[in-house]
């Protein structure tokens, strides 16, 4: 029988499962029942994309160790807004470099420039995303949160204003702006994280499963 663990734990009734379009069934059922959703299937370490009905085909053997994660809207909420936190600390340092580089005549920022935008993305998506994710109504929240949020928006604008100096050759403005304006606002907003997960309560979560 294939070993079968969900969130690090061994699940007996998953064991005698033999084709993997059956173990999702069960698992997506397991996830219906908790709330939860499933979100990754690792066969003897290898991703399996779940959405490729190809992979659904696939036989296991009992040699097979088979890792799967479901998790909750809450767990998904506090590992984004984790992210988000390690991405902030990242845009920092994209943001010194893209300065060094405009500062010096402005030579060859483009690329950096091109990063800092990527990763800024990425990070907004990633901040913003517990809001989606647990259906929530940001009109309704807390003032912190709305102040939590509202930091989001200060940091893309100040962003943007950078952006728009840079290609318009206003190099050393760009530079002010990028130390002056988005650097602060990101550190308020990594400032104001830890009463937003608080409000939203995913400062802490659980990985209890009801399995039967």
């Amino acid at each position: 029988m294939a070993d079968v663990r969900v969130n690090g734990k061994r699940v007996p009734p998953l064991q005698s499962v033999d084709t993997l379009s059956i173990l999702v069934n069960k698992l997506e059922a397991i996830a219906q029942k908790n709330n939860s959703a499933l979100t990754s299937i690792c066969i003897n370490n290898s991703n399996i994309d779940i959405d490729n009905p190809e992979y659904l085909r696939l036989k296991l053997e009992n040699e097979d160790t088979i890792d799967v994660k479901l998790d909750t809207p809450e767990q998904l909420s506090y590992e984004s807004l984790q992210v988000a936190l390690d991405m902030a600390g990242l845009l920092v340092f994209d943001l010194k470099v893209v300065t060094l580089k405009l500062w010096d005549s402005g030579k060859n920022y483009e690329k950096s420039l091109e990063t800092l935008l990527n990763d800024c993305n990425l990070f907004l998506s990633l901040g913003a995303r517990p809001i989606y994710l647990l259906n929530k109504d940001p009109e309704n929240l807390e003032p912190d949160a709305q102040v939590f949020l509202r930091q989001l928006d200060t940091i893309a604008y100040h962003v943007e204003d950078a952006t728009l100096l840079a290609v318009h050759e206003h190099a050393k403005e760009a530079c002010y702006v990028l130390v002056g304006m988005v650097k602060p606002a990101i550190e308020r907003w990594i400032g104001l994280s830890a009463k937003f997960a608080q409000i939203l309560d995913i400062n802490t979560v659980t990985n209890n499963l009801v399995i039967s």
